[in-house]
């Protein structure tokens, strides 16, 4: 696997930061990379999923181009007295991304997916731009933002009042419901998970009120990287069953 750390500045951002890139050996002449756009939770850091789990290792099986931007403790939102986070990823890391490497733009070959603060990201992505990906993947996420004050204690950075409730629902139920039933979720928690019952909660809305494709997974874990190490050749074969052309069973 090639592994590319790609720094540079950000007019969104002002300032320079870095982007992990996970790319497979070989990449077909003429056959662009099918992408895993993968987000890091809240306190962590766009290296996380390399330095505390073997998705490289993994990737060797699925060929696929992972970016793991780092968005700092945005909550992938652009922040009420901060910089504008949700700008940079929809309008500069994606599409500038796409002109530095062989990334396919064809929804069917992108993926989002993200871990706690990170899944509430790629659920909020999903929801707000359905026709750009065909799987979302959202593990251990937060989905009910109203906890965000027990989370941290700089919140305020990202709203100007109370953190509102029933964010994900009022998103997804304002998408584009045909393109949002062409996604296909995966959704998984520990069932030691502080945050499991607002996930059993919102997976419900999903299936049940959206009629959404959901795969619903809980098994024995926290909300850690034990458990989401343990999870990852579970989430990664359930994409390469569904979604992508060029991996091998892991």
């Amino acid at each position: 696997m090639t592994l590319l750390n790609l720094t540079r500045a950000w007019p969104a951002l002002q300032e320079q930061t870095t982007i992990h890139v996970i790319l497979p050996n070989d990449i077909p002449a003429n056959q662009p990379l099918q992408a895993l756009w993968l987000f890091h939770g809240l306190g962590d850091s766009g290296n996380g999923w390399l330095r505390k789990t073997n998705l490289e290792v993994l990737d060797k099986y699925t060929n696929l181009a992972i970016i793991t931007p780092e968005m700092g403790r945005s909550f992938y939102m652009n922040l009420a007295n901060g910089l504008p986070y949700w700008d940079y990823l929809t309008q500069e890391v994606i599409p500038e991304m796409r002109k530095l490497l062989p990334l396919s733009t064809d929804p069917k070959d992108n993926f989002v997916g993200g871990v706690s603060m990170g899944g509430f990201g790629a659920l909020k992505l999903a929801f707000s731009h359905p026709d750009w990906f065909s799987a979302a993947i959202a593990i251990s996420s937060v989905v009910n933002l109203t906890i965000l004050p027990e989370l941290m204690p700089d919140y305020r950075s990202i709203f100007n009042g109370p953190a509102p409730k029933h964010y994900l629902e009022n998103l997804a139920r304002q998408a584009n419901q045909t393109a949002l039933k062409r996604i296909e979720f995966y959704d998984c928690i520990g069932d030691q998970d502080f945050m499991k019952t607002d996930n059993d909660r919102f997976a419900a809305y999903m299936k049940d009120q959206l009629h959404l494709n959901i795969t619903y997974r809980t098994s024995p874990g926290d909300h850690d990287w034990l458990y989401w190490q343990r999870v990852l050749p579970d989430i990664l074969t359930w994409l390469l069953d569904i979604h992508l052309e060029n991996g091998r069973p892991l």
